[in-house]
């Protein structure tokens, strides 16, 4: 049991435990507002979608809209 304790002190108080310095916290809290912010973009959108449809009958029958591809377009004549 002695030997366990001290193992988990000397790991706990390493600098190099990364899910205890001030650097790797803030990092995952980026992160996670990150993802909580995409999370709610994209709830927003698919309410848009349910309103859109349900404002107009032609689109209430539709799959939702394919994500756009960032693609460059080449000049015709080149």
């Amino acid at each position: 049991m002695k030997t366990l304790s001290l193992v988990l002190v000397v790991a706990l108080s390493a600098s190099s435990c990364s899910m205890f310095s001030k650097n790797a916290r803030m990092e995952r809290a980026y992160y996670k507002q990150l993802k909580e912010a995409r999370v709610a973009r994209e709830k927003r959108r698919q309410q848009l979608i349910q309103r859109e449809r349900a404002q107009m009958p032609s689109l209430r029958n539709t799959p939702p809209p394919l994500e756009r591809q960032n693609v460059q377009q080449t000049p015709d004549n080149q």
